[in-house]
Order: C-alpha cells, then structure tokens, then sequence
C-alpha cells in the first residue's frame, strides 16, 4: 500500500466515523447522501470533478461535495491554511492537475483532525467563488510540493483568514465522533 492508499483509507474512516453522522446525516435533506467510494463511474466523478459526496441539499438540490481529511499537524498547533493543490502529480511522464484547476463541486468540505482523532474542525467552503479568487491570487502564497508521496503533489498555503477577507462564504464547525450509547 502507498502513502496515498494509506492516506485515503484513513480519510474514508475519519469521514465515515465522524463526518457521515455529524455533518451528512444532519444536514442532507432526510438523510440523502451518496458517498462516492466504488462503481464504475466513482473514479470519473472523483479525478475528473473532485466529487466525494452527493447530497440532496434542504431545497431539494443537488449539491456535490470535494471532502479533504488532513492530520494533526506534528507543531501540535492548530492550522490556520489549506493547502490547495494544484498539481494532483508531477512526476515526469505521469504530470496531472490538481483539484483547484480540474474541480467542479459545488463545495469543498476541509477538514483538520484532532491529535486524538475524535473532532473534526471542518470548514465548508463555495467553491466556484474560491477557485475565482484563488487563481487571480495564486501567485501570492507559497508553494508546497510534497516530495515524500507517490505524485509529489503540488499547491498553495493560503491562510483561512485570507480567504474570509476576501469574503468567500466559508461555515466553521467542530464535528465530534458520536458517542456510543451505554
């Protein structure tokens, strides 16, 4: 198994133990949601779109759904950017965009883990105005590569604070792991 493998089998456990209770099953109109994991189209939904999540939304739209999981960072202090990335790889031969360029969701769905993997700090964003905004001020944060994975993924740190100043809708919310019943 690679990092990304490992990577994503982590991500559909935290969404499955924390975010498919505390966020889908409360905010999907009578719990309508698909989770788009397997099937035949699954990959052209999530490498073609960036589409993790279906959700019938309150006014009976569909409204789909990019969801990134990211750890506790090792500082032990909160993060305060994402890393959008704009590079999905870069290894020569194999060079792909990333999610900020080919992405078509309706909303990105940001999530930063707790050290004890419990709480999600979730951030969902709009994410057409982002990607606008984003593009027109990429230049201006820093890059990332992450050269320690397969793709060697590139992107942008962008503060949060950033992209509220530049007023793109983003709603905050701590998502706890339910309890189990006694």
């Amino acid at each position: 198994m690679n990092d990304f493998e490992r990577d994503d089998k982590w991500q559909r456990q935290l969404r499955d133990k924390i975010l498919v209770p505390g966020f889908y099953g409360e905010y999907a109109t009578d719990g309508r949601y698909v989770l788009i994991d397997k099937g035949r189209l699954a990959s052209h939904f999530q490498k073609r779109l960036a589409v993790d999540t279906i959700v019938q939304g309150k006014g009976g739209e569909v409204v789909c759904i990019e969801e990134k999981i990211v750890r506790w960072p090792k500082s032990g202090k909160p993060y305060t950017a994402f890393c959008l990335e704009t590079e999905s790889c870069t290894k020569p031969g194999h060079e792909s965009d990333g999610w900020m360029v080919y992405g078509k969701a309706d909303y990105l769905l940001y999530c930063f883990a707790d050290e004890t993997e419990t709480i999600l700090d979730c951030h969902l964003i709009d994410f057409p105005p982002l990607k606008e905004w984003f593009w027109k001020n990429a230049e201006t944060f820093p890059p990332f590569q992450m050269l320690n994975t397969i793709n060697q993924t590139r992107g942008r740190v962008v503060p949060i604070a950033d992209i509220q100043t530049a007023g793109v809708k983003i709603w905050s919310r701590l998502i706890e792991e339910p309890r189990q019943a006694a």
